[in-house]
């Protein structure tokens, strides 16, 4: 049987096909890009864990080591931000690590764990709390020392740490009888002027009472208490606040030019109960394609 001969064309075909796969390939990768983040929620930081919102640094260090060990990246909200608006690559596995309220262990006991593992971190600080002994409203020792953003500022500086937004004064619950607000919903007959105002005018309180005292822009905000409402969501928005987050446990898929995907993040609960082989398994979990889109 006689052989053909291949023509030249073949292989310039194949090279051509190949050379279009890449570039069919790098335009997906930067501008229509997608990838899965998980985001930690941590709280205070104590030697014994009696409350689940407590974690002891011993727990903490193994389980961020366990991360790192598995291949996870921590990252900053700058970053995520800069993957959705510009396709910025974000590192291979990427994790936001986050931590509520303002409390002085996540300095004291958590940043220099982060530090020495090269990790980081972001705190959302009550603003009204900030570097108080008591609270304002009712007079009463804080539970816990919270931190005063200059005592934050050297590890924001080296990039360990980063401090956005809990709200400044609605942190509250109309339980408490201070403000009748349950965190960011709209009180019962409240008009919507009045509304507009009173969301508007927390995110402005914060804004001046961080502002020169942290060398970071200012972000993100992190709904108290997990309640939140598309409306309470836009008005933050129009307020410059590029990402929302709740305490929902799901996942979150982030698309280059989807900046949808910003808004009402959600987030998983970490508590010292939860080992560090546990952790890992639960991150790959959230970080699957298929466990994200529901496949």
């Amino acid at each position: 049987m006689q052989r053909r001969k291949l023509s030249w064309k073949a292989p310039v075909l194949i090279f051509m096909i190949l050379l279009f796969l890449f570039q069919v390939g790098h335009l997906i990768g930067r501008h229509g890009g997608s990838v899965g983040l998980p985001v930690l929620m941590y709280h205070h930081f104590a030697p014994e864990a009696k409350e689940g919102t407590v974690v002891t640094p011993t727990r903490f260090r193994e389980q961020m080591t366990a991360l790192k060990e598995a291949g996870y990246h921590a990252v900053t909200i700058p970053q995520v931000i800069d993957f959705v608006e510009n396709g910025t690559a974000l590192p291979d596995k990427p994790v936001l690590i986050t931590m509520d309220d303002g409390y002085g262990s996540n300095l004291d006991e958590a940043a220099p764990i982060l530090e020495e593992l090269g990790m980081c971190a972001t705190i959302f600080v009550i603003g009204i709390n900030e570097g108080e002994v008591y609270y304002p409203h009712s007079g009463e020792p804080m539970w816990q020392e919270r931190f005063a953003f200059e005592k934050a500022a050297p590890w924001v500086e080296k990039g360990v740490i980063d401090v956005q937004s809990h709200t400044y004064d609605m942190h509250q619950l109309a339980s408490y009888g201070y403000s009748g607000r349950d965190g960011v919903r709209r009180l019962e007959g409240e008009s919507d002027e009045d509304y507009r105002n009173a969301i508007l005018g927390d995110a402005e309180a914060f804004r001046q009472r961080r502002e020169g005292r942290v060398a970071t822009e200012l972000l993100a905000v992190a709904y108290p208490f997990g309640y939140y409402t598309q409306e309470a969501d836009e008005l933050l928005k129009e307020a410059g606040y590029q990402v929302t987050f709740t305490i929902d446990e799901r996942p979150n898929w982030l698309s280059v030019g989807d900046g949808a995907c910003l808004r009402m993040m959600g987030r998983l609960n970490v508590t010292d109960w939860i080992s560090p082989e546990g952790l890992v398994s639960m991150v790959d979990r959230y970080s699957s394609r298929s466990f994200i889109l529901g496949s």
